[in-house]
């Protein structure tokens, strides 16, 4: 019994589903995302806080993945660093478009002119861009580890892990793809499809 116990309580175990549950919900959210800036009454608020919540328990899951690896080698280190500012841009983009966008709307015509449409638009924008890019490096520091390790699973993670950590970076770079609803649908399927394999691979190294 408390070998039993023992198993489904494993941190990895729990961290790994936690990162497989994120991936799933965290696209079935984004499906729901507004399609203008201050959309509270579509939900944009609750959409927007479901992702901030649900970046949190990506956040836990990963950095133990990272813990896991160990954290005195310089690119799981690196990895490490380079996700906490993705997820502060993020959660700062989340924020101005579920929250303070739609706060100055209901404030009145007045309250929300172009400037200000435009800065709070610009800056959330900014912030998704730069997300994706600090993303896009920690996926890549990451699999470059899985790389480095033996099996056909560790090599595939990895492999996986740089296209969808550089792709969808390079895309935002170049402009095939924006941060509005569809691109950034496109770029975090992208991201929680390789989530959830590293919530796979904590699930069986628990096991």
């Amino acid at each position: 019994m408390q070998e039993t116990t023992a198993r489904v309580l494993d941190p990895s175990r729990i961290a790994g589903i936690g990162l497989c549950g994120a991936a799933a919900a965290t696209v079935l959210a984004m499906s729901y995302h507004p399609t203008d800036l201050h959309g509270s009454a579509d939900g944009g608020d609750f959409v927007h806080g479901t992702m901030i919540v649900l970046l949190a328990v990506t956040a836990v899951g990963l950095f133990h993945f990272a813990q896991r690896r160990g954290m005195d080698r310089l690119w799981i280190l690196a990895g490490v660093v380079a996700y906490a500012i993705s997820l502060g841009a993020h959660v700062g983009a989340a924020t101005l478009n579920g929250f303070v966008a739609p706060a100055l709307a209901a404030r009145g015509p007045g309250a929300m002119g172009h400037d200000t449409l435009l800065l709070v638009w610009e800056t959330n924008q900014a912030l998704a861009r730069h997300g994706v890019y600090a993303t896009g490096a920690a996926f890549a520091l990451w699999s470059y580890d899985f790389l480095l390790r033996a099996g056909t699973m560790n090599r595939l993670a990895g492999a996986f892990g740089m296209l969808a950590g550089v792709l969808p970076a390079a895309a935002i770079f170049t402009g095939i793809l924006t941060m509005n609803v569809h691109g950034a649908l496109a770029i975090y399927a992208a991201h929680a499809a390789w989530v959830a394999l590293v919530g796979v691979q904590l699930i069986r190294r628990a096991e």
